[in-house]
């Protein structure tokens, strides 16, 4: 249930600013991350609900923040995330209802940008946003691949909808990871 306890740290996406960082203090807290006027609530959140958030890339150019997001038993999940957003775990995962019992901490509920079944991915794992000149097609899309099956797919949001999905390999890696080199093209860790 920690992903939905907002006096925790667990499953959420932290935002914090080591500019003014001492000593005593590592690292301060932005004045307008969203769950600082709630009584109890760790400041550092800037979105909560995450399961086992694997991997995390900013997109320079737009600003979107994307997550991998590790499932339990059915669904994997990719998360564009926003300002005082709630991803649900461990109400739902992904979008599809999990322990409704459960009650759903502050923020609004969104459902994940795009989600995975178990049939073809296991172990998802976060990527980065393309920029590169090898793959132009691919300009401007998170790509991220899944640990278990070695497939990896592509997606583009234009800021309000996805308007690009597709699996884009099928290979025999355990993708651990994703990188750009410094031309902006493509690098995966293999493990």
């Amino acid at each position: 249930m920690s992903a939905q306890d907002i006096t925790r740290l667990q499953g959420g996406v932290l935002r914090i600013d080591v500019r003014q960082a001492t000593d005593e203090q590592p690292y301060t807290i932005p004045a307008d991350n969203p769950f600082l006027d709630i009584p109890g609530a760790r400041g550092e959140l800037w979105a909560i609900g995450l399961r086992n958030p694997w991997r995390m890339d900013i997109d320079h150019k737009s600003g979107q923040i994307w997550v991998g997001n590790n499932g339990q038993d059915l669904w994997e999940s990719v998360h564009l995330i926003g300002r005082g957003e709630n991803y649900g775990w461990s109400v739902y995962e992904g979008s599809h209802p999990f322990m409704v019992n459960r009650q759903l901490g502050p923020g609004k509920l969104m459902l994940p940008t795009f989600e995975h079944h178990h049939v073809e991915s296991r172990s998802l794992t976060g990527g980065v946003v393309y920029q590169g000149s090898k793959l132009p097609e691919l300009t401007g899309a998170y790509l991220y691949g899944d640990y278990s099956t070695g497939k990896i797919w592509a997606i583009r949001h234009d800021g309000t909808k996805v308007d690009f999905h597709n699996e884009i390999a099928d290979t025999t890696l355990q993708i651990a990871g994703f990188s750009l080199n410094a031309a902006g093209d493509l690098l995966i860790v293999d493990h």
